[in-house]
């Protein structure tokens, strides 16, 4: 119990990152004696300048140890790891730089086994909303826990998609206890009831840039795999990816039209060798997961397959399934299914209703997976 406090007290110092606190640890001999070091032992072991190792020696003497490890440990709703506990996320102990301590709310249990990552841009389009939603609903289903960063776009349609028929995790760029962006409350609140939310950062951390990539590394760090759906060429969606290939994770990419802003980051990643996806078969075919698609009893979700189609009694809602490989306009269906404005109007009310599709955004229609 005092190792895990007084690497927690380590994780709290300024200029104290994994890999010092890691250093300084091993140099010391244990987690007591690091957090007590002299001035020389933080440079001679950790690798810090005059400076900063003065710095980690003054904040030290300031900070209540105790009295803040009593305050933490006595959160009902609150959990902390660390990686000398046997319940540490186990594919993000891998990798090169984990952190050494995650606050979290929720159950960890649902990252030891098989999770994607869903990521893209803020500012996502209809189609990558649509696509974020179908491979959010998808994995789910089949029993993975989605991974994301609890942004708006693509990561909250992710989320909200997973929660429909299985479990999520949302890496916070802030504190544990703060909400970022408020948008987002809602799933903030129902993430912990059928996944987890985990954050590295100490209680009240606001969102800082410089705890964007830090975020990032752990959405990557505790995933099989990266799906990007919509970035730009510079974006932290990109970053993500690149931080998974240095983790040795697969990444994957839901192509675009090359005159699509948001489709530039995929497509760039598919030239640099990212996989190709075109549906959630895909990704599991990958990880060698096919067939095991599933929904949960109790889920509202309903998945269309051959018989139930040959069920349907209206066939131009059996051709509107068929033509919504993709998200479409509305429009868009009456010029491919060539059937009246009027007869694809009432075909989709019926579909929506019956749970079958879902509407993106004024007009844009999807199958549900």
């Amino acid at each position: 119990m005092k190792a895990r406090m007084y690497l927690w007290g380590l994780s709290l110092l300024p200029h104290m990152g994994s890999i010092t606190i890691k250093r300084l640890v091993e140099g010391m001999g244990s987690e007591e004696a690091a957090f007590h070091a002299e001035v020389e032992d933080v440079q001679a072991y950790g690798g810090l300048t005059a400076i900063r190792a003065q710095a980690v020696v003054t904040a030290r003497s300031r900070l209540d140890l105790v009295r803040g490890w009593e305050r933490l440990t006595q959160h009902h709703d609150l959990g902390l790891v660390t990686w000398l506990d046997e319940e540490y996320p186990p594919r993000l102990r891998e990798i090169y730089d984990p952190p050494p301590v995650l606050y979290y709310r929720g159950s960890l249990g649902c990252l030891n086994g098989p999770a994607v990552a869903i990521v893209g841009r803020r500012r996502a389009s209809p189609r990558g909303l649509g696509w974020a939603k179908r491979l959010g609903r998808a994995l789910g289903a089949a029993g993975l826990t989605v991974v994301s960063g609890l942004a708006m776009g693509i990561d909250a349609a992710a989320h909200a998609a997973a929660l429909e028929t299985g479990k999520t995790a949302a890496v916070l760029v802030t504190g544990i206890d703060v909400v970022y962006p408020k948008c987002n409350q809602r799933l903030y609140e129902d993430i912990p009831s059928s996944g987890v939310l985990i954050s590295p950062f100490p209680l009240g951390t606001k969102p800082q840039r410089g705890n964007f990539p830090a975020r990032n590394r752990i959405i990557s760090g505790i995933s099989n795999a990266v799906i990007v759906v919509e970035a730009a060429q510079r974006s932290g969606a990109l970053i993500t990816a690149m931080l998974a290939v240095e983790q040795n994770r697969d990444v994957y990419a839901v192509p675009g039209d090359p005159a699509d802003s948001g489709a530039a980051g995929p497509n760039k990643l598919i030239q640099e060798g990212a996989k190709l996806i075109t549906s959630p078969d895909d990704v599991l075919d990958e990880l060698g997961l096919s067939g095991q698609l599933r929904l949960p009893l109790g889920s509202s979700e309903r998945k269309w397959t051959p018989q139930a189609e040959s069920e349907t009694a209206d066939s131009n809602a059996e051709r509107l399934l068929r033509t919504l490989v993709r998200p479409l306009h509305v429009d868009e269906i009456a010029v491919i299914t060539g059937l009246p404005a009027s007869v694809v109007n009432s075909s989709l009310m019926e579909l929506e209703l019956a749970g079958l599709l879902e509407q993106l955004s004024a007009g844009v229609f999807q199958r549900v997976s």
